[in-house]
């Protein structure tokens, strides 16, 4: 399962549990907004590992922050892990927010990573190594 199914997957797996606890969910990741899923009154960030998610780092982008910042009582982080397996049967969700993403938060370090776009063209001319 590659990056975007193993996304796919743990937001689709989001959704689901949301509307079984009697919100109505939406997905916006492609609103902009620093969160992706809005499931009033809960703005969730969705973090999906293929693997468990115990002891490694949790990347949240600066707007992420912020948004923790100005509303933790609204901002959640569910960590969604191994979704490698074929039957979702160990998929498990931790939920963070409040009190203890805040504590999180605190003691991260900022770190400043570039994303730059592997433009199609860019991909197509690139150097291929093992041919």
């Amino acid at each position: 399962m590659g990056n975007k199914e193993t996304e796919q997957a743990a937001i689709t797996h989001v959704l689901a549990l949301e509307r079984a606890a009697g919100r109505e969910p939406r997905d916006v990741r492609v609103s902009g907004l620093p969160y992706d899923v809005d499931s009033a009154p809960r703005m969730i960030e969705v973090k999906a590992f293929s693997r468990s998610a115990r002891s490694v780092p949790l990347p949240l982008e600066h707007r992420q922050v912020v948004a923790a910042l100005a509303n933790p009582e609204r901002f959640y982080l569910y960590v969604v892990d191994n979704l490698a397996g074929l039957d979702g049967a160990g998929i498990g969700v931790r939920v963070l927010h409040g009190e203890v993403l805040l504590a999180m938060i605190e003691r991260s370090q900022p770190q400043m990573t570039y994303w730059p776009t592997f433009r199609a063209a860019e991909y197509d001319e690139a150097e291929r190594l093992g041919r």
